[in-house]
C-alpha cells in the first residue's frame, strides 16, 4: 500500500529530469520588453507565413533590432553562465527533450526551431512564444521547456541588440 501511495503521488505531481537552475536577469532589457510587447497581440494568430522564424523576423524588424536577417539574432551567450531574460531568443538545433510533465512521459524533438522566451522560472522552466509546432500549428502559442530535460542537441541563446 505504501508503494501505491508513492506511485499515486508521482502520477499526480509533475516531475522532470534533473532540475537545472536558470539564472534570471534582475531586469528585462528595454529592447526585450519591446519585443514582448510587439508579440503579445499575436498570441493565437498566425504571424506572416506561420513559420517559427517569422516570429523573430516580425519582432526584430518592428523593434529595429540589429540582426543579420537569417540566423544571428543579437549577441550569442551561454545560458549556463549568464542570466536569461524574457525577450531573449533561442535557436534549437537537433534538440531532443524527454521527461515527465503533469504525470505523463513526454518526448519532443526540434531539428531546427526558433522561439522567444516569454518568462524565466527558477526551476529551469522557460515559457516560450513560438509557432509552427505540433501543438498550435502555424499560430503563435505558449509552451514550456525544462532545460533539465534536454537529452541531446544544442540550444543557442541570443540577447537582441540595436
Amino acid at each position: 500500500m505504501k508503494y501505491l501511495s508513492i506511485l499515486a503521488f508521482a502520477l499526480v505531481f509533475s516531475f522532470h529530469g534533473k532540475t537545472q537552475k536558470v539564472q534570471s536577469c534582475d531586469s528585462v532589457p528595454a529592447l526585450n520588453s519591446e519585443i514582448l510587447k510587439v508579440l503579445k497581440p499575436y498570441v493565437g494568430q498566425k504571424i506572416l507565413r506561420g513559420e517559427c522564424w517569422d516570429v523573430l523576423s516580425l519582432a526584430l524588424n518592428e523593434t529595429h533590432a540589429d540582426w543579420n536577417g537569417y540566423d544571428v539574432f543579437g549577441t550569442s551567450y551561454d545560458y549556463k553562465k549568464n542570466c536569461v531574460s524574457p525577450g531573449d531568443i533561442i535557436a534549437f538545433k537537433g534538440v531532443k527533450f524527454g521527461g515527465i510533465q503533469n504525470g505523463q512521459k513526454y518526448f519532443e524533438e526540434m531539428e531546427k526551431h526558433f522561439a522567444v522566451v516569454k518568462e524565466v522560472k527558477a526551476n529551469g522552466e522557460l515559457v516560450l512564444w513560438h509557432q509552427n509546432t505540433g501543438r498550435f500549428g502555424k499560430k503563435l502559442g505558449e509552451s514550456s521547456i525544462f532545460l533539465g530535460d534536454l537529452k541531446k542537441g544544442k540550444l543557442e541563446f541570443f540577447r537582441p541588440k540595436r
